[in-house]
């Protein structure tokens, strides 16, 4: 599952699919058709195995399929509207759009496999780096921590060489600070 599927990528796929499997509703190949032909909407397209707990998305089945010809959902509304998801893609290009395909054998299909991205990798990412990002801080901030206090403990022991009771005492309460905020 490749996070960064170009859009010839996705347009090779479309056009494969369409070439080899009728859909239940006809109109779903004039959307898909329209997808292909528009390069910014085109970036925003995911395709999914699974749709749950995404803002916007449209499942299209292949004839030979039970279950749904059609469903779009953005939000809370559901339509099996053709029209209603072409009116949302042309006037909300810059929303991710998440399609789930349903034909025979999809989950062995090489060329479906190629296009289709994992949930995860479309919505998450964003969290994923900042999670990383905080991470990244955090250890940044303990190897710096440990830094100072090494820093400390030598300029204490040059304090004490020197008998600098001022310097020593104002080190020592610094020490202790670092100590009581690693508690």
């Amino acid at each position: 599952m490749n996070p960064m599927i170009t859009n010839a990528e996705k347009r090779s796929f479309v056009d494969w699919f369409l070439k080899n499997h009728e859909l239940q509703k006809k109109e779903c190949a004039w959307l898909l058709t329209y997808l292909m032909s528009e390069d910014k909407l085109l970036e925003k397209v995911r395709f999914v195995d699974d749709i749950t707990n995404v803002h916007r998305s449209i499942v299209i089945s292949a004839k030979g399929i039970k279950g749904l010809p059609f469903q779009f959902k953005k939000g809370k509304i559901i339509s099996s509207d053709v029209q209603k998801a072409f009116h949302d893609l042309r006037l909300n290009p810059d929303e991710d759009i998440f399609i789930k395909l349903i034909f025979t054998k999809s989950e062995q299909c090489p060329e479906y496999a190629a296009v289709c991205e994992s949930i995860f990798s479309a919505q998450d990412r964003v969290r994923t780096n900042t999670l990383y990002s905080l991470l990244a801080d955090m250890v940044l901030d303990e190897a710096l921590e440990k830094f100072e206090i090494k820093q400390l403990y030598a300029k204490i022991d040059r304090s004490l060489e020197k008998r600098d009771r001022e310097t020593f005492l104002r080190l020592s309460q610094r020490l202790k600070q670092l100590r009581d905020d690693e508690s």
